[in-house]
């Protein structure tokens, strides 16, 4: 009993039975798949049962869509009614499935799985992306007509700080109930609120019971509504937030940065930026180092060819070594020496960088480069335009410096300049692009602590998709030139 009622508080009745439904119906396309076979063109009535073997490995492969769907979280309530956001996340998570059936048949080398196997896997493919979305979009009709299963899908909020910010929140909450939030209750640590209530939602108490309050209410979601706080006040209570296991979001002008740059890839409903925990997940231990691994080592070899042409323009252009090699620092505050194309000339005085990093640090103003710097010479600037100073850290990529995609790596004395909660971004590895690159990129809109923004949202929601988008979004930041100097 005590397991169940633990299964229970972290996932309800309701997400079970939408996993229990969802599995059902991918049985059911398994078994419609498994029907039929393919044989030089012609297509044969099958027994799903004939071939055990088959048949255990698909459903196996309905336990990883059902692992896929909680990644992609498409059993978070807010996905459930957003019917486009739904269908790309089934997409995605139907091909991860697929793929991994793909990898235990290359390991496996089983003739049973093998036979008819592509025939039937496109098949499962396309059958279950078709009857997971009807079954799930026609649920969503009936919902929407029912309020009893309206009020059962209504995920229970709670927001922290009862001022002004939290005031408009609540409002916005009762004015449009598409966003499907229950607001249960406020927390603030001023003792004159706890009592009083805020648009008929109470004020429960002090920060500090959060732990007690999302237990006895069920909360499903904690909103910080905190205006007047400061960037380490703010980044420390979102760690805390976070201990408490529900999803944590973030409604503060602090954070305007991300769906001003970046709001179409990473958009959230009221405003609000969500933030998660996945720097200890499975793709970051080991499936993004694989990644990077085999990313840097197939460009290496790929842009070899002209990667020495380049080599050879630089060194016989300007007096000096080819490659930059200076002291940065990477994950967890550690200095490694990472390699760029030499675009400076030999020897130059590095006061006018410090100077210019310590006034955009310590003032906070806009991340834009020395104009007109004549430090650099003129192969330099058309490498920096487009990017190519750059490529030479695909050896600290395959070195396991750095990664395809992370937080700019700073130097030194740039390390030592920032506070505490500035050098949040150095949790994971520094990488060769990443949302400030794509977004922000020597803009002059953005801000120093901007741009620190960017980084930290990424080090809470990096995953596989947002590496792809980043990835996706460079390509034409490099070729265009976009931002560089």
């Amino acid at each position: 009993m005590m397991f169940l009622d633990r299964i229970l508080k972290r996932y309800s009745l309701k997400k079970i039975l939408v996993m229990f439904l969802d599995f059902v119906v991918l049985m059911l396309g398994a078994y419609v798949a498994l029907s039929f076979e393919y044989d030089r063109g012609n297509i044969y009535l099958a027994n799903p049962f004939e071939y055990r073997e088959k048949f255990l490995a698909y459903l196996l492969l309905n336990v990883v869509v059902i692992i896929s769907f909680r990644y992609f979280n498409l059993y978070k309530d807010r996905v459930f009614q957003d019917t486009m956001e739904q269908s790309i996340q089934i997409f995605k998570a139907m091909l991860i499935a697929a793929l991994v059936l793909i990898v235990v048949d290359f390991v496996l080398n089983s003739q049973e799985i093998r036979k008819s196997g592509r025939f039937q896997l496109a098949s499962y493919f396309m059958l279950n992306i078709i009857m997971i979305n009807a079954y799930r979009i026609i649920s969503l009709k009936i919902i929407n007509k029912s309020e009893f299963y309206k009020q059962l899908l209504l995920r229970r909020a709670i927001a922290i700080g009862a001022g002004e910010v939290g005031e408009n929140f609540a409002k916005l909450i009762h004015t449009d109930t598409t966003y499907g939030l229950d607001l249960m209750g406020f927390l603030d640590d001023d003792p004159e609120k706890t009592g009083k209530s805020i648009d008929g939602v109470p004020i429960l108490g002090g920060i500090d019971e959060i732990d007690k309050w999302v237990s006895e209410l069920s909360i499903d979601e904690v909103f910080i509504t905190i205006e007047n706080i400061s960037y380490d006040e703010l980044i420390r209570l979102g760690d805390r937030m976070k201990e408490t296991g529900a999803q944590v979001n973030m409604v503060s002008s602090h954070f305007d940065v991300i769906e001003k740059k970046v709001g179409g890839m990473v958009s959230s409903a009221l405003d609000s930026v969500p933030l998660h925990t996945n720097i200890t997940s499975f793709y970051m231990r080991i499936l993004k180092r694989i990644m990077d691994i085999m990313g840097s080592l197939a460009l290496m070899i790929s842009l070899s060819p002209i990667l020495v042409p380049i080599a050879l323009i630089v060194k016989l252009t300007s007096k000096g070594p080819i490659f930059y090699r200076s002291k940065v620092v990477g994950k967890r505050g550690e200095i490694f020496h990472w390699y760029k194309f030499r675009t400076m000339y030999n020897n130059n005085d590095q006061n006018l960088h410090k100077d210019h990093l310590k006034e955009i640090i310590t003032k906070n103003k806009t991340t834009e480069k020395i104009k007109n710097d004549k430090r650099i010479t003129p192969i330099g600037k058309v490498l920096r335009k487009y990017s190519i100073d750059e490529v030479p850290q695909l050896i600290n990529v395959f070195k396991g410096d750095m990664s395809m995609v992370g937080p700019r790596p700073c130097l030194e004395y740039e390390y030592e300049l920032m506070s505490k909660w500035q050098r949040r971004r150095t949790k994971v590895l520094p990488g060769m692009t990443g949302l400030w690159q794509i977004s922000g990129r020597n803009k002059a809109d953005v801000s120093f602590n901007d741009s620190i923004i960017l980084d930290l949202y990424y080090v809470s929601n990096v995953s596989f998709w947002l590496d792809m988008n980043i990835l996706l979004k460079t390509i034409p930041v490099v070729i265009f030139g976009k931002g560089g100097s």
